[in-house]
């Protein structure tokens, strides 16, 4: 009987087993490996605007935060610490966990950060309305912001929980972003504080696309009341080569504050205001003439010289023995009122936004001349006098720039100095340096009236009668002034296009040719404005042909 051969069982459930474990060796394997690799969708946070990350042999690159990375499950461990890894650019790269977040708006991480100058919180980031101030070297609160760009910068941070700032005026670490004051240390300052104490900052004439400014602008001043007279002032213009621009009463003041139409804003903020000769229509309809005749407009705007403010609101403005100030029959505003400067802002844009103005020009950007240490100035940030002017065009200029139009600043003639063949500008008990409002605008406007000036002023006898020398020497002090600035503004001058009441002088013609010959012979060449205060037809008619 033949015997059975057994068959191998026990070495086929070996070899089973084996199978199994590889199996499950491979399954626990490409799980590991699915576990490992598979990812998570997380930013790049961090307290600047580029995150450092570095690869695996070491090299270290930047990455804006906010950029979005799929972090792998697995983490690589170097020197005991753990990193998470991420594909970029074709690259693993290794991060901490810390330098991450789910949501793109916990991306920001500063806590706190320094004013790099003294400016307005805002209530929004695009808005010029004021909520606060910082002065520069403040350390601030981060509490907010408004955007993430792509780069990883923030347009505009809260602070405080209390407004916005624009990030080009904070910093982690302060750092000096004005030009060096001590060039006018040995400058004459007296109560309105030291030229060393104004901020002077690095600044380009912007060029706007859809708004051009003439290389030269020589206009016509058109008083509120005169503005429904549009068609005639188009006819005066046509008929005189010289001129290309129109100067538009928004907002004046001689006695009385005079509105140039009834301004929604202006009801706001100084509701007494009663002395309005247009209608907004009529308004409207009068500078859309100008425009479309293709004239540059710049809108006017007495900014502290302001009856009708300075009643509704006495609390912003000056004061003297606890009762209202007055000069020259006027309620002044405070230059330091942060409500007066919101007005002014308000009522520019909307000037613009509703008329296209292409520039405002902000006159009255001072003190009153008896304005003396007995005057209540409600001095709430403790500003010099010049400071609270300059402080203030800084604010105008950064907000209406925003807005693509210029900003010019009228000064007296005598702050471009007293001797016409050197340097010799002082800060005025009033506010005004020359070569601080000349920084921070784009148009310097002075004022140089012949009959404003006293006899011998520039060693001229008479300068109301010789309109000529006079505005020749005033503008060589005007060359000198303007080649110690940093970075000056354009020089457009106002000239006398009027009688004068003061000498009871008749000023014709050759009186208007005279100054626009001497302006020009100095080098002031960046245009003229006239002024006539009753912008008289008679007068700019009279003027036409000396008027190039």
């Amino acid at each position: 009987m033949r015997k059975k051969k057994r068959k191998p069982r026990k070495l086929l459930i070996a070899i089973l087993f084996l199978l199994l474990i590889a199996v499950i060796s491979a399954g626990v394997f490409l799980y590991r490996s699915i576990q490992n690799n598979k990812t998570l969708p997380y930013y790049l946070a961090g307290e600047d605007a580029q995150v450092n990350v570095f690869d695996a042999e070491g090299n270290t690159i930047a990455i804006p935060r906010g950029t979005l990375v799929e972090i792998r499950n697995s983490r690589k461990t170097i020197d005991d610490i753990e990193y998470c890894r991420f594909d970029y650019d074709g690259t693993e790269y290794y991060i901490l966990e810390n330098e991450l977040c789910e949501e793109r708006k916990d991306c920001v991480r500063e806590k706190e950060l320094y004013a790099l100058r003294d400016h307005v919180l805002t209530e929004a980031y695009d808005d010029f309305h004021i909520s606060g101030w910082v002065k520069k070297k403040d350390r601030l609160k981060v509490t907010s912001y408004h955007e993430l760009r792509e780069d990883g910068t923030v347009d505009f941070y809260e602070i405080n929980g209390q407004g916005f700032i624009s990030e080009e005026y904070v910093a982690k670490e302060y750092y000096e972003t004005a030009y060096d004051p001590s060039v006018y240390a040995d400058v004459f300052s007296g109560m309105a504080g030291s030229a060393t104490l104004i901020d002077y900052y690095p600044k380009q004439i912007p060029e706007f696309e859809n708004n051009v400014m003439p290389e030269q602008v020589n206009a016509l001043y058109i008083n509120a009341e005169a503005v429904s007279a549009a068609d005639e002032y188009i006819r005066i213009a046509q008929e005189t080569p010289g001129i290309n621009a129109f100067v538009i009463d928004i907002k004046d003041c001689y006695v009385d504050t005079q509105l140039g139409y009834r301004s929604p804003v202006a009801m706001e903020y100084a509701p007494s205001t009663e002395n309005i000769p247009n209608s907004f229509e009529t308004y409207r309809d009068n500078l859309r003439k100008l425009k479309d005749a293709g004239y540059y407009l710049i809108g006017r705007i007495t900014a502290f010289k302001d009856d009708a403010f300075a009643w509704d609101n006495p609390e912003e403005s000056l004061a003297e023995n606890g009762q209202p100030y007055s000069y020259g029959y006027v309620r002044w505003p405070s230059v330091f009122s942060r409500r007066m400067w919101e007005y002014d802002m308000a009522l520019a844009c909307e000037a613009v936004d509703e008329f296209g103005f292409n520039e405002i020009q902000f006159d009255y950007i001072r003190f009153p001349e008896d304005a003396d240490e007995g005057v209540e100035l409600r001095n709430t940030y403790n500003e010099t006098r010049a400071q609270g002017v300059t402080n203030f065009l800084h604010y105008a200029t950064e907000f209406l720039h925003r807005k693509g139009v210029y900003v010019s600043a009228d000064v007296f003639g005598e702050t471009s100095g007293t001797e016409a063949d050197e340097f010799s500008c002082f800060v005025a008990y009033y506010g005004q340096f020359w070569p601080a409002v000349s920084n921070a605008v784009d148009v310097i406007s002075s004022m140089p009236y012949p009959d404003h000036f006293g006899s011998d002023y520039y060693g001229i006898a008479e300068p109301w009668n010789e309109p000529g020398r006079l505005m020749y020497s005033w503008g060589r002090a005007t060359y000198y002034a303007q080649s110690r600035t940093y970075d000056p503004a354009k020089c457009r001058t106002w000239i006398m296009a009027q009688n004068s009441d003061v000498y009871d002088v008749v000023y014709g013609p050759d009186f208007v040719a005279d100054q626009i010959r001497g302006l020009r012979d100095a080098g002031v060449c960046d245009g003229y404005m006239t002024w006539n205060a009753a912008s008289s037809f008679y007068k700019y008619e009279q003027y036409a042909e000396v008027l190039d």
